[in-house]
């Protein structure tokens, strides 16, 4: 067999030019394994808090506290109770004497009738006045334009007027938005030169009163009421940490709507291993990821969850209250001083919890720098991606670099195997 025959020029200069980017090649593989690693570490962390931080918000609302609690009406129907963290246990008697609402008017027109060209059309609600100029209007303008013009002027600060039609006539009906006695409206009419200004005279005159404006009064206790007035029907501040809505007006042979409240030992438990199972997920994941434990931003994080809970809140410690951690840095709850705790004084247990300056609000701000999209994880992700792209294009440089020593050896290699066949050739001829 020919000796040139041998040689395969694609073969050896693919062996060559393996052999020389080898190193290269480990070593740049091994930068991209570690920022890709790094990277995924990072945004997992940044999910991880951001779950957390919403977690924490949702136990922060007054729907949902750590420490939730039972309301019962004895007639949902009259009026419904809805207990937060900090309501205390006990049972109330109120009486719905009446519901507060709106302040409503109706002027009825003839819907066939011009609307007049000109004139002032004036309305005031509880001392706030704005006015309508009706030469402003579009020509032929009609009811509905006028009930445009009030919903929005920019002087409007709660009045709302629709349309009504009842047979051959339509109603011009202006509502407060808000409920309560204060809420009173007061409409006038200045006329202009147009003599259709009388139609809107005539229909303020002769008005219709649909709803009065008034507060909501109810009666509390059986003997000896208080009565309490609100110009809403949501009454929040009647008993702490409930809110009672009330739908029903009274009579006088009615009883006493009784309403009771009471810890849910329950609820309470599952929001509390709902919480601590959020932390310890975070903290853990930092712990047993070996590209966040060596990291220094994702041990600032643990170093300050961890000074959040060594603090002290309305002057005592969360250890006082059963918060504690294990041998192994893992949050658990002690259940015979949280228990204790929550029996002596809920109130000061939620305000430790839940409050402005509770562990919950210092945990969201603690966790808010690091889990906003553009804060410092964000940050930390753009820095090691920037860091991944120069290794992939360093890579993309190499594998060019690559491609003409292949060529190179390529060349050599071919050019090789001519030279021995023209040799082989020469020497044939002896």
């Amino acid at each position: 067999m020919s000796s040139y025959l041998s040689i395969d020029p694609q073969y050896l200069a693919s062996q060559y030019t393996q052999i020389e980017r080898a190193g290269k090649d480990k070593l740049l593989s091994t930068k991209a394994n570690q920022f890709s690693s790094q990277l995924n570490a990072i945004k997992k962390l940044q999910t991880a808090l951001k779950d957390f931080s919403t977690q924490i918000k949702d136990f922060r609302s007054g729907d949902n506290s750590i420490l939730a609690n039972t309301a019962s009406s004895s007639s949902e129907s009259t009026l419904s109770v809805k207990a937060g963290g900090n309501a205390v246990a006990g049972s109330y008697e109120i009486f719905v004497e009446q519901l507060a609402q709106n302040h409503q008017l109706a002027m009825s027109f003839d819907p066939d009738a011009a609307l007049a060209t000109d004139g002032e059309f004036s309305i005031d609600l509880a001392g706030n006045s704005f006015s309508v100029d009706m030469a402003g209007l579009p020509a032929n303008a009609k009811l509905s334009d006028l009930a445009a013009a009030i919903n929005n002027h920019a002087d409007n600060e709660g009045v709302k007027a629709t349309l009504m039609r009842s047979g051959a006539e339509t109603f011009l009906v202006i509502s407060s938005e808000e409920s309560g006695a204060a809420n009173q409206l007061t409409l006038g009419f200045t006329p202009g030169a147009d003599a259709a200004g009388a139609d809107i005279t005539a229909a303020l005159a002769a008005k219709q009163e649909l709803k009065t404006a008034q507060d909501a009064i109810v009666r509390l206790g059986s003997d000896t009421a208080i009565s309490v007035t609100s110009a809403s029907n949501t009454l929040t501040d009647v008993i702490e940490g409930v809110t009672i809505d009330l739908l029903k007006v009274q009579t006088g042979t009615d009883s006493p709507v009784s309403v009771k409240i009471g810890q849910d030992e329950q609820a309470i438990k599952d929001n509390l291993k709902k919480f601590i199972d959020g932390y310890n997920s975070v903290v853990g994941s930092i712990s047993k990821d070996a590209n966040l434990k060596n990291d220094s931003m994702a041990r600032s994080v643990q170093n300050q969850f961890r000074a959040v809970f060594q603090g002290t809140f309305e002057g005592s410690t969360l250890y006082s209250v059963g918060i504690e951690f294990d041998r192994n840095g893992v949050l658990s709850i002690n259940d015979k001083r949280f228990e204790q705790a929550l029996a002596e004084d809920p109130a000061k247990l939620e305000a430790m919890l839940s409050g402005d300056a509770g562990m919950l609000a210092k945990l969201e701000t603690t966790i808010e720098p690091y889990s906003k999209n553009f804060g410092l994880l964000g940050d930390k992700q753009k820095t090691i991606q920037a860091s991944l792209d120069l290794v992939t294009e360093k890579q993309k440089r190499h594998d060019y670099s690559m491609e003409l020593t292949y060529k190179r050896y390529l060349g050599q290699f071919t050019q090789m195997q001519v030279t021995i066949a023209q040799l082989e050739s020469s020497m044939g001829q002896f």
